[in-house]
């Protein structure tokens, strides 16, 4: 992240959140207490891995007493905390970003490369500046950190019981091409691999492998996403295009998609965490690229 604090609102969020906790005399550790956020979630806030939601903020002003005056008014880092959302997040992928963080299962095919919200910190930033070659490095980190933050609402909170955790079900079903693919180096693929391997064993995470044996899958290789709101309203399709995304929301449509998801899993539903880790395993993969 940029030093100069006026390079960006990120930046801008980071200097006024550092300066409040300094002058309040607090350590990372006492904002962490005080907001109920965990350590480690509070230094990425401070270093711009990961950006603030609003619910930090708020509870930031409020223990740092620069919260708002009257009700009609917000706190100093909830005000700078709205902007920082609005600018960090491409047009074309607000809608994305607020039904996701409000969903109650999410299903994705990819064929290409792993899901945004599986991805490790060095394979997104590989993917990011390949498929944008003209972002600055400033605002590649910028979009790195929004997927490393997207990635928060798979944290399962272990205080509330199970009937009460609002934590989303991801359901990916990702082509073995990409898991050959190199992304950025072989060292960061095979960290990918092991963070696949890692999230597949959450019991609100299931990942499934089409293998290249397999052949020509229902889907065409081309990824889609679908959105079910907690709320109970209807699901919603996503596809993005390499500038823009497009949202299906006609629910003859969504129907359609729904099917392909599940014909694209009826042939793999029986595949367990344990046949996954085999997939992903190096040197299954260095056998499957031996020629014959």
């Amino acid at each position: 992240m940029a030093t100069d604090p006026y390079s960006s609102p990120l930046a801008f969020f980071i200097k006024k959140l550092k300066r409040s906790r300094e002058r309040a005399g607090m350590t990372q550790g006492d904002v962490a207490e005080g907001t109920n956020y965990a350590l480690s979630t509070v230094s990425a806030y401070e270093t711009g891995r990961l950006i603030p939601p609003a619910d930090f903020a708020i509870r930031a002003d409020k223990l740092f007493g620069t919260g708002p005056e009257s009700e009609d008014d917000e706190g100093e880092l909830e005000g700078l905390q709205k902007l920082v959302e609005t600018v960090s997040v491409r047009p074309w992928f607000r809608d994305r970003f607020e039904v996701e963080r409000k969903a109650r299962e999410i299903r994705e095919y990819d064929a290409y490369q792993v899901p945004g919200l599986l991805e490790t910190e060095d394979y997104a930033r590989a993917v990011i500046s390949a498929g944008r070659p003209r972002m600055s490095d400033e605002e590649i980190e910028r979009a790195v950190a929004l997927r490393m933050t997207r990635q928060q609402i798979l944290e399962r909170d272990d205080d509330l019981p199970a009937d009460q955790d609002n934590t989303p079900r991801l359901w990916a079903i990702i082509d073995e091409a990409a898991m050959l693919r190199v992304v950025g180096s072989s060292e960061i693929m095979q960290a990918q691999r092991d963070h696949l391997v890692k999230m597949a064993q959450r019991p609100n995470v299931t990942i499934q492998v089409i293998r290249n044996s397999e052949g020509v899958t229902c889907a065409f290789g081309r990824a889609f996403t679908i959105l079910k709101p907690n709320s109970g309203g209807s699901p919603v399709v996503y596809l993005e295009d390499i500038f823009d995304a497009h949202y299906i929301r006609s629910r003859d449509t969504v129907e359609l998609f729904e099917l392909l998801f599940d014909h694209l899993r009826s042939d793999i539903h029986e595949k367990q965490v344990a046949e996954i880790k085999l997939l992903l395993s190096s040197r299954q993969l260095r056998r499957s690229r031996r020629p014959r």
